[in-house]
């Protein structure tokens, strides 16, 4: 989980924004419940500040092996 916030801080980096920029995140997972185990790690980036989220169990992603996917919606700085 760790590695994909920090993928995807990465990507916000490369649109000159960060986590405070995010006004909405969808997560898809195919186990919720060991989702839920990882919410520190997103309480880290998000510094206690969250956006809007939605958490929606699904029974397969487009990657067969993957267990999570993560959606994110910015504004972005001028």
């Amino acid at each position: 989980m760790q590695t994909v916030y920090n993928d995807l801080k990465s990507s916000l980096a490369s649109f000159g924004a960060t986590f405070k920029h995010v006004v909405k995140e969808n997560l898809y997972t195919t186990d919720i419940e060991a989702m839920k185990k990882y919410n520190d790690v997103r309480k880290k980036f998000y510094n206690n500040d969250f956006p809007a989220a939605t958490r929606i169990q699904v029974q397969r992603l487009y990657m067969s092996d993957a267990k999570l996917e993560v959606e994110l919606i910015a504004h972005l700085p001028n």
